[in-house]
């Protein structure tokens, strides 16, 4: 019975040692806090990411990397957490040590202790800044071309326009010029007749 009891533990705590070394290796942050929002684990992503290390994580409220602005967002995650429910994939902005503000994605679900009580949560978090940048790069680039295609249009629409007006310009005088060469002829034509009828024959 006792050898039972010893089997279960170590292999209790090899399980333990394997999802501290997988949380550990992730390439993405992992975090878990209390349901009053104090970190108790933080690991080597997180580390990178916002530049605390986990001895200055540990024990501090989650706060540590919330910008002032958006901590109403982290009393509605623990209020969701505290029901029992997940959060996934938020997208939210978040702050580092040395201030820079980071664009991440992160999942929240409730951890249980054995009696399957809600007893915290455990966050992982994506940085997601260089999508950002490039949707922004994308979205940027999407305007400037339709602020070259709206310039294009314009300057199409005031191209048509001075012709439209130089074209009318020009049939105004030379209106008027065919009238007078008109008339001219006219008189020319009516005194060449007037000298002819008057000639003796």
């Amino acid at each position: 019975m006792a050898d039972s009891r010893s089997d279960d533990r170590r292999e209790n705590e090899l399980s333990h040692a394997r999802l501290a070394a997988i949380v550990d290796s992730s390439d993405d942050v992992i975090v878990s806090k209390t349901l009053d929002g104090v970190i108790t684990t933080w690991n080597r992503a997180a580390e990178q990411l916002f530049g605390w290390t986990a001895a200055e994580a540990v024990g501090q409220h989650i706060t540590l990397i919330i910008p002032p602005e958006r901590r109403a967002e982290e009393d509605e995650v623990l209020a969701k957490i505290r029901r029992g429910e997940r959060v996934d994939h938020f997208e939210t902005i978040r702050v580092a040590k040395n201030g820079q503000l980071r664009a991440v994605s992160i999942t929240v679900s409730p951890v249980r202790d054995p009696a399957g009580r809600i007893v915290g949560a455990s966050k992982i978090a994506r940085d997601i800044s260089e999508r950002r940048r490039l949707e922004e790069e994308r979205a940027s680039m999407l305007a400037r071309e339709q602020e070259a295609r709206e310039e294009a249009e314009a300057l199409n629409r005031a191209k048509d326009q001075l012709l439209a007006t130089v074209s009318h310009e020009l049939r105004t005088p030379l209106n008027a010029i065919f009238g007078w060469a008109h008339m001219i002829q006219t008189a020319g034509a009516t005194r060449r007749s007037a000298r002819a009828a008057s000639t003796p024959s």
